[in-house]
């Protein structure tokens, strides 16, 4: 807030000295030195002149200039955080990149990890109604699904759809959606998000997700990890297991160290799936954010101003005690 703090009318600033000296002035008349100035030796004038408590404490002078001086800020309109325009927030797209691999089918998310992605991608796009909306989906390979539209419709029926079994490649290719999201993106890339939804990453990526999040012109990338640390059972339609590469039951377990260095290596925002709505309002957030970074030329400056109305109007009341206003 400090950094971005300026006066969009700076002008109404030289009433501060003004009323400050103002108050000086005012302040040192009511002293017995001003009074007696130097007709009566400072020993005799200590002597003599009645010590009134009120000497020492605020008086109603003190609080009117306090009240004035909050008003000359208020009127020079303080303003550190800006609104973006509807019609820019509109531009700002979503990439989602969903995972489609075995490992989503597991059950330790009820009734299964790629049904709670599925719900949680449809929840996330309903939450940004008119806004663009894009989806990759990827396994061992990543494929468009859908461009980037508004029509939720349309992504809610592709997202039905979505199974392992269509995927040509099995594997955990992420990498393989970046430069698909950056076709989609095109001149919004630097507005948009790219959103990954899945149960983890593997290892042999790192490098190149940050490679991606450190260019300048990538647009922001989050990941929404669907799934526990302890992983369930990945079953297929017909009930029977999924096996892993050794013949047995296919690990579905998420590695919470690796996620960890995802995030350190790439700075990449990992959003842990929640029962509720709080992962979705973390995500939308996120995406506000990277809006707000993107300097909307039409974004225009909050008169912050108001705020100092209270104190100032407080600070007169306070100066309207008995007896205050005649000393």
């Amino acid at each position: 807030m400090i950094e971005h703090l300026h006066f969009l009318r700076p002008l109404w600033l030289f009433a501060v000295p003004a009323v400050a000296g103002i108050w000086w002035l005012l302040r040192n008349r009511r002293s017995p030195e001003h009074a007696f100035g130097n007709l009566v030796a400072p020993h005799l004038r200590s002597a003599l002149t009645i010590k009134h408590t009120t000497q020492t404490r605020v008086t109603a002078l003190d609080s009117f200039a306090l009240a004035l001086l909050l008003l000359a800020l208020a009127a020079a309109g303080p303003a550190w955080r800006q609104q973006v325009a509807p019609w820019f927030e509109e531009t700002a797209p979503l990439v989602i990149a969903m995972e489609v691999t075995d490992s989503m089918r597991s059950n330790d998310l009820t009734p299964s990890r790629l049904e709670r992605a599925r719900f949680k991608a449809l929840d996330l796009v309903a939450a940004r109604t008119g806004a663009r909306t894009a989806l990759i989906v990827y396994a061992g390979s990543a494929h468009i699904v859908v461009p980037p539209t508004t029509d939720s419709a349309i992504l809610a029926g592709f997202l039905e759809s979505l199974d392992p079994a269509i995927m040509p490649r099995q594997g955990t290719n992420s990498v393989a959606a970046l430069p698909l999201a950056l076709d989609l993106l095109g001149e919004s890339a630097q507005i948009g998000t790219l959103l990954f939804i899945g149960d983890g990453f593997d290892s042999a990526d790192i490098p190149a997700l940050a490679s991606f999040t450190a260019n300048p012109s990538a647009p922001a990338v989050a990941a929404l990890v669907v799934g526990t640390d302890a992983g369930g059972v990945a079953l297929l339609p017909d009930g029977k297991p999924v096996l892993g590469p050794a013949g047995g039951a296919l690990q579905t377990a998420i590695d919470g160290d690796l996620l960890a260095r995802v995030g350190r290596e790439t700075g990449m925002t990992l959003v842990r799936s929640e029962p509720g709505d709080g992962d979705i309002r973390r995500l939308l957030r996120l995406i506000e954010s990277n809006l707000l970074q993107a300097e909307d030329p039409d974004a225009e400056w909050h008169d912050e101003g108001w705020l100092l109305l209270w104190p100032a109007l407080l600070l007169v009341l306070y100066g309207f005690r008995r007896g205050w206003v005649l000393r």
